[in-house]
């Protein structure tokens, strides 16, 4: 299977990448997680081209998508694989492997925090210095990991991200209001995020930014924006 499918990685067409990267996955889950981790290991490394460490790290995400919570005891060594591309010099791969880490941590939930250690300072700097799309993959990243953490590291690290959070309420992107609701929802829906700091920090900006006639219309977000209001 990895030889039939080797030529493909580093295509081209993005399809073409994205089509061979769930196929991969399909194999991880028929013969297990192990037999793949080497050659995830070389391919997520490539040094010849980014699309190969694109195509490598968009497996790992596939492999937690389609697997759940089976990759628990591989974890580690799946973030392992593919840490190094949160300060890859490709914009794209950057945001591939916070896409991923997304997976990952969302497959675990709500365990195995500790195998996220190696990849919390790459993702905080990230949110400080990228803007779009890069920065909206790094906070679903954070989004997905806070839940795991103990109550005292999930208050200080809810207070960190929310001053960025609260800078993107007025962004105009679409996907970016997404995915500012939903880590918005699930920073406060976590144990150790104090009611008192919701309503005072959070609540005046929320309503300020989202709740008006342009949100209440937008068919794609107003049950996010429900759903987060809720929580």
């Amino acid at each position: 299977m990895i030889s039939t499918m080797r030529p493909d990685i580093d295509n081209i067409d993005e399809y073409v990448r994205n089509t061979t990267a769930r196929a991969f996955a399909v194999v991880a889950s028929a013969l297990g997680i192990p037999s793949l981790l080497p050659f995830l290991k070389a391919v997520c490394r490539s040094k010849k081209s980014w699309q190969a460490r694109h195509t490598g790290i968009k497996i790992v995400q596939q492999i937690a998508i389609l697997m759940g919570c089976a990759i628990l005891p591989h974890l580690k060594s799946l973030v392992e694989i593919i840490e190094h591309g949160l300060v890859d010099e490709q914009q794209k791969v950057r945001t591939i492997t916070a896409l991923a880490i997304a997976a990952l941590a969302e497959a675990a939930t709500p365990y195995g925090i500790e195998s996220f250690d190696s990849v919390l300072k790459p993702l905080w700097k990230g949110i400080r210095t990228h803007r779009g799309k890069g920065l909206a993959a790094f906070l679903k990243a954070i989004g997905y990991l806070i839940p795991l953490m103990d109550a005292e590291y999930a208050n200080y690290y809810t207070r960190e991200v929310m001053l960025i959070l609260i800078r993107e309420f007025q962004s105009p992107d679409e996907e970016m209001k997404k995915i500012v609701l939903k880590v918005v929802k699930q920073c406060c829906a976590t144990d150790g995020v104090e009611a008192q700091y919701i309503k005072d920090e959070i609540l005046p900006h929320f309503f300020k930014h989202f709740w008006n006639h342009r949100m209440a219309l937008d068919r794609r977000n107003y049950r996010q924006l429900v759903d987060t209001t809720v929580e």
